[in-house]
């Protein structure tokens, strides 16, 4: 897989086995490839982040620039050791099958994913929120996109946006 590029947003029903309808915009970023994607829990907001196996390298290299600072600064190895469990050992598949991918259960529960998912392009990877968390994030543009996402989903009226 080559590394896509992840841009946009949208807002997916899952399915009590969590299939969901792969969005548009992640769409259009993966077309073409048949690479693996990955799911794990965000290492540090309350959502998932979604990635091409390619990836793994970068974290990898960063993971490593870490521990050297860290070492540096004389902190303890454990925390190295516990990001790397984090990074690469609770991660799963995000397997695809033609327009819908499948968000495991152990990934849902880390990223309390019920009814709805929030899809976010973050350039190299993609987020998936539950609405309701990215309602209360902290940067209030995310926040202001996430209930027009819902309000979207759930038909309310939107009224003019200009």
């Amino acid at each position: 897989m080559t590394s896509s590029f992840f841009h946009g947003s949208a807002i997916c029903e899952v399915d009590r086995d969590g299939t969901v309808s792969i969005p548009d915009f992640l769409a259009d970023a993966l077309t073409g490839e048949e690479g693996e994607l990955l799911v794990a829990r965000h290492e540090a907001d309350d959502c998932l982040v979604g990635y091409g196996r390619d990836h793994l390298n970068h974290l990898r290299t960063r993971a490593e620039a870490r521990r050297i600072a860290d070492e540096a600064r004389g902190e303890d190895a454990r925390n190295h050791y516990r990001r790397m469990r984090r990074t690469f050992g609770a991660v799963e598949k995000l397997p695809r099958a033609g327009a819908t991918m499948r968000i495991p259960p152990a990934m849902r529960h880390l990223g309390k994913i019920g009814a709805l998912a929030l899809f976010v392009g973050a350039g190299d990877s993609f987020e998936i929120w539950n609405p309701d968390l990215a309602i209360e994030n902290a940067d209030e543009q995310f926040r202001d996109l996430a209930a027009f996402r819902v309000k979207a989903m759930r038909g309310d009226h939107l009224g003019s946006v200009f």
